[in-house]
């Protein structure tokens, strides 16, 4: 088996795809050091700084008094506590619901959601470009997965004609896609879920926080929320810490508390993330300006890579990619920005498809404007090079 893996990874390190950690000092949230080089971060996704944001870590400090490190626990044992109640009911109104449910991660709510709700006789029916726990759950659910190129609506109305004879037709969509940051087409996939009779779920999770009038997501309209059949989210994103969520009528959420196994089985989050998380909701209701800020970020760098020439299309998010297609090229990237203070790392395949790797930049409401100029002197002096 040792030698199988080596030479695999061997593969991996010809073909350009070899991963490996690097580990962070001195971390604080824009900024790190790395190899004794300190450097200016726009790859995380904490667009709103909410991790470092001074009422969420006073709420933090506090609820590690109260309830220690950990739950002890899974939800249905002893693990559930007034904190996570408390998280639930904000995360309910915040997304239009009659209630909600904590994950301890993203990955395990949609592993939950999928495996709960699909099964043998059933057809889930999702963009190509959905995340990784999505197809995982999928696959995990023994249904039949069918795949529409991406934000294709015509292909996906063509799945569900032919899945006409399934037990339950479920139709899957990110509504901001995580490596492309594009907006899925919200109003057509309700059109197609209610002509079909689909039940449908949508993934927030770059979307909480950073869209809408009041930051309440993608789904911020009630109508567009009140359509769809599952709005799931994550604490790791805007929120700036980790979990994940589901939002939905009751009778739904309290079907995955019975049948959804990775949260039956899994410790629950622990309560100081869940002060956190409710801490972070609150700041975002309470202080729009912090979005207001990010937003400014955003189109400051994307008009500043626009002129410089950089294919990037129209920001619909927080998420910027500048495509190099080739894995070479990517990295080579990569490492000309670090030289110069900048840390992107190269994303590539399985991440992204064969031929579009790309610097996948992240903006954040803590970038400062003496940062963005560093980042796009750095990218000018990429361009220069080539």
């Amino acid at each position: 088996m040792r030698k199988i893996c080596l030479s695999e990874l061997e593969e991996l390190k010809q073909r350009n795809l070899y991963r490996e950690l690097r580990v962070l000092e001195n971390h604080q949230g824009t900024k790190a050091y790395f190899q004794g080089r300190e450097l200016l971060l726009f790859c995380s996704n904490d667009y709103l700084g909410l991790s470092r944001h001074s009422r969420v870590v006073q709420a933090s400090q506090k609820a590690l008094k109260q309830y220690g490190i950990g739950a002890g626990a899974a939800r249905l044992i002893s693990g559930s506590t007034e904190a996570h109640k408390r998280l639930e009911q904000k995360i309910a109104c915040l997304k239009q619901k009659e209630s909600a449910l904590v994950f301890a991660t993203g990955f395990l709510a949609n592993l939950g959601i999928l495996t709960a709700f699909a099964g043998e006789g059933d057809v889930i029916i999702m963009d190509k470009l959905c995340h990784a726990s999505l197809i995982d759950g999928a696959r995990l659910s023994k249904s039949e997965l069918r795949v529409f190129p991406h934000k294709n609506y015509r292909k996906c109305e063509e799945l569900l004609q032919k899945s006409k004879d399934a037990r339950r037709r479920i139709l899957v969509s990110e509504t901001v896609f995580s490596m492309d940051g594009d907006l899925a087409d919200l109003r057509e996939l309700i059109r197609l879920k209610e002509k079909y009779d689909a039940f449908f779920m949508v993934d927030d999770a770059h979307g909480t926080g950073v869209l809408g009038p009041y930051g309440r997501g993608a789904t911020e309209n009630k109508k567009i929320a009140g359509k769809i059949d599952i709005i799931m989210g994550t604490l790791s994103k805007a929120i700036g810490g980790l979990g994940g969520f589901v939002a939905a009528d009751k009778a739904l959420v309290h079907y995955l508390i019975n049948f959804a196994r990775p949260f039956i089985f899994t410790t629950a989050l622990p309560p100081v993330l869940c002060e956190a998380a409710y801490a972070a909701f609150c700041v975002i209701e309470e202080e729009p300006a912090i979005r207001k800020k990010l937003w400014q970020n955003i189109q400051a760098i994307h008009k500043g890579l626009t002129k410089l020439d950089f294919s990037i299309a129209k920001p619909e998010s927080a998420i910027l990619p500048v495509l190099f297609g080739n894995e070479r090229k990517a990295i080579a990237a990569f490492e000309a920005l670090l030289k110069q203070g900048i840390f992107i790392p190269a994303v590539r395949y399985p991440t992204v498809p064969k031929g579009k790797a790309r610097l996948r930049i992240t903006v954040s409401a803590a970038h400062t404007q003496k940062d963005i100029a560093k980042l796009l002197l750095a990218f000018k002096k990429l361009k220069a090079a080539k």
